[in-house]
């Protein structure tokens, strides 16, 4: 069977894991790939033929692969950066006409991943050289190189790239509220999935066509068709009576998330005197109570630093108080969840977006169960996830095993019983110990690990939320009215098509930074985290007895 040029396409896979072989890098073996399949589509084009493509395609790219390395390390090696230079063409080049060179171009350019992130980032992100090697962690050399690269694939094409429409993907941020579903929906849609990401994005601001999808994305609607589909059952999009899809949740912008940040950081510091001074009355409380006194240093720090958080985070939401709290649909999926997500364009340089996120409370306030002690026993775990001496994705080493048996496993440290004898602890887990102790959950004492954070009866907690609550009034008294007026200026706007967003959802870039803004001019300043130098996650382990 003979290859034709539409064919050596299909080959990509199979030669970068041999050219990954012989020079070890990523970006060589993408250039020994790209120059191989280049001379591949020559050799038919002149009119040769290849009836073994396996065998002629890893030849050649030996070949090639060998002419670099006399070229290496006997000739010097001249680079033309400038963009209008004319770089010559390779022999084999000359064999294709301008049309062809063209389509083998995008073919190679859409698999070249590091060359189509630089010129991504340099072409429609704007990025500088510096500012892409910092992203990509990679030398600024080797950017060069890409760039170098990517405009010799490109030629003529490249240099017309900005007044071009951009139709480049972006990726898409998806975060839920509410329980999964069991095959982890609705993250699981999308994870991993560029199409699905993009096709969502396309279909937010308007309903649209399958088709209008289809020359949006640049893919054939047979493609596309069952991803919308899974999207459609999954959830995440709705189809109309007539044929339309469109998105349906909440989507935002890195850009206009950025727009609420500075305003937030100035509302909080205009107001920290007084808010913060509350804030002391209520540690001096806590402090005080029966059951804190006994707790090691370190978890009465966790403590406070857990109250300061939900005293700030209740107050956040006074604005929205009169507004109905979401209900989590039950999905098909068997899940309740609503989904919400923020959209990348195409080399977006998200400097300032990651720094602002130091003044976020990464998911909110989460609660989780589990019944230990053969069903006698609730243990809930209550958790703020940030960045100020803190990990905010403790879970990270494996999302299953620690929201379905890290309560289990504290609970056993804490009540000193012995790990061997509970079978529904995952052994995995057991290798994660110290990533537990790391992260602060858990320490040592007298050679045998121990829970790090408080841990309280159910009633003791309660207690604990009065006095919360008392704080969270306070501050409301003090500045509720305003900052409910503050927060309803910066909601975010939806498209008129798209009604099933709860109106609470829109309110979430508009407050997003303000607890985290009050609690780090605090640490700034010296009133807050003092003497700590380790992760001191605000996290709570409560438990009550079952009748």
């Amino acid at each position: 069977m003979w290859m034709t040029i539409n064919e050596i396409i299909l080959y990509y896979d199979d030669l970068m894991r041999f050219a990954m072989s012989v020079c070890h890098s990523q970006v060589d073996a993408e250039d020994l790939v790209s120059d191989t399949m280049l001379a591949a589509c020559a050799f038919i084009k002149k009119g040769g033929s290849i009836a073994h493509p396996v065998t002629w395609l890893t030849a050649t790219l030996s070949h090639k692969h060998n002419d670099r390395l006399r070229k290496k390390y006997r000739t010097p090696v001249t680079v033309c950066f400038d963009e209008g230079c004319d770089i010559p063409q390779d022999e084999e080049e000359d064999a294709l006409s301008p049309e062809e060179s063209a389509a083998v171009r995008r073919e190679l350019n859409h698999l070249g991943h590091l060359t189509r992130e630089v010129l991504i980032r340099y072409y429609f992100g704007r990025q500088s050289i510096a500012d892409i090697a910092e992203g990509l962690r990679i030398p600024e050399g080797t950017v060069k190189s890409r760039l170098s690269s990517g405009r010799s694939q490109m030629k003529k094409g490249l240099e017309t790239m900005e007044a071009r429409e951009n139709r480049l993907p972006g990726k898409l941020w998806i975060s839920f509220g509410g329980s999964e579903g069991p095959k982890g929906e609705p993250l699981t849609l999308v994870e991993n999935d560029l199409i699905a990401q993009n096709l969502l994005i396309l279909a937010y601001d308007r309903p649209v066509t399958i088709s209008e999808l289809s020359k949006a994305i640049g893919i054939p609607a047979a493609y596309i068709e069952p991803i919308i589909e899974k999207l459609v059952n999954g959830e995440l999009m709705v189809q109309t009576d007539s044929g339309k899809v469109y998105t349906d949740f909440i989507i935002t912008k890195p850009q206009d998330v950025l727009a609420n940040f500075r305003p937030q950081l100035d509302f909080a510091h205009r107001h920290f005197d007084g808010i913060w001074h509350i804030l002391e009355k209520m540690s001096a409380q806590i402090a005080a109570m029966s059951f804190v006194p006994d707790m090691s240093v370190r978890a009465q720090t966790k403590l406070n630093r857990y109250a300061i958080l939900k005293a700030l985070q209740d107050f956040q939401h006074f604005g929205t108080d009169k507004i109905r709290r979401p209900e989590f649909p039950w999905r098909r999926d068997g899940g309740r969840w609503l989904a919400q997500a923020v959209a990348f364009d195409a080399g977006y340089h998200d400097k300032e977006y990651r720094m602002a996120s130091e003044y976020m409370i990464h998911g909110g306030h989460r609660t989780s169960e589990a019944m230990t002690a053969g069903g006698t026993r609730r243990v809930r775990l209550y958790e703020f996830d940030t960045t100020l001496w803190d990990s905010p994705h403790r879970f990270a080493f494996s999302y299953e095993l620690y929201f379905h048996h890290v309560i289990p496993l504290l609970w056993c440290i804490y009540a000193d019983i012995p790990l061997e004898e509970r079978s529904e602890i995952p052994s995995e887990l057991l290798t994660h110990m110290p990533t537990l102790e790391r992260l602060g959950l858990i320490g040592s004492h007298r050679n045998k690990p121990c829970v790090d954070i408080p841990v309280l009866k159910q009633s003791e907690y309660a207690e604990l939320c009065a006095v919360i609550r008392a704080a969270t009034e306070e501050i409301k008294s003090a500045v509720g009215e305003e900052f409910a007026r503050f927060t309803a200026s910066m909601r975010t706007p939806l498209p008129k098509h798209l009604t099933s967003v709860p109106e609470l959802f829109r309110y979430h870039d508009a407050t997003a930074y303000f607890v985290m803004a009050i609690v780090r001019e605090a640490y700034e300043k010296g009133l807050h985290l003092k003497n700590v130098d380790y992760c001191c996650p605000p996290v709570v382990m409560a438990y009550d007895c079952i009748e």
